[in-house]
């Protein structure tokens, strides 16, 4: 049978032989909406931004023989960091921060009669690397090091004097992400602070804050 009897009849029949068709539409479902090729985001990496507040401690303190002594101010710290995180194989994380915290621990002591030394910590600087690993798709646990730098204000009457203190801080951590972007934190971070050619010379002058936060990533 012909190509010309096959078309006859199909006409007839009211169908199109398969041969003679328009070839397949090229437009597919795309759940996307957009028919690009979509990548996967990792939730846990890129830049954030990130607000914290909670317990700030300065202390004192120093050994005479087996025995510590020690001192110091309590105050409510508030701040806020930029990171950047990325991925290190399928469970580590390595991130980059900058902070900067003001707090109001201050501390008052009689020095002799109507006189008072007040000292007041300052904004302080910090800034250093952390290491996560991931305990969930949205969640990790991390360690962080890094310097920390903070001007502590002394005032005797009128008189007042600034000394810069700064040294290493040890933290650990914990973030758990919150809608598609956003993130809850909280850590745990000690300060030692170097006391050389300062006020507090020949002691140990220590800082430790416990806080809770709110971030976002972008």
């Amino acid at each position: 049978m012909t190509r010309m009897m096959v078309a006859a009849i199909a006409a007839m029949l009211g169908t199109t032989p398969a041969w003679a068709q328009d070839a397949p539409s090229q437009t597919a479902f795309d759940p996307y909406g957009n028919g690009e090729e979509v990548t996967y985001r990792d939730p846990m990496t890129g830049f954030r931004v990130e607000v914290a507040g909670g317990y700030d401690r300065l202390e004192i303190n120093y050994f005479d023989g087996d025995t510590k002594y020690y001192d110091g101010a309590d105050g409510i710290r508030y701040g806020g960091e930029v990171g950047y995180d990325f991925a290190i194989g399928s469970r580590v994380l390595l991130g980059a921060y900058v902070g900067y915290a003001g707090t109001t621990t201050k501390r008052c002591d009689d020095v002799g009669l109507f006189t008072e030394l007040c000292q007041r910590a300052k904004g302080e600087l910090s800034g250093g690397v952390r290491l996560g690993v991931r305990v969930g798709e949205r969640a990790q646990l991390y360690g962080k090091v890094g310097y920390a730098s903070m001007p502590l204000e002394f005032a005797v009457s009128t008189d007042r004097t600034t000394e810069t203190y700064a040294g290493m801080h040890f933290g650990l951590g914990g973030e758990m992400g919150v809608g598609s972007r956003a993130f809850v934190k909280a850590e745990l971070v000690a300060t030692n602070f170097r006391t050389r050619d300062r006020f507090y010379e020949g002691l140990n002058f220590d800082r430790r804050h416990a806080v809770a936060g709110v971030g976002y990533r972008f």
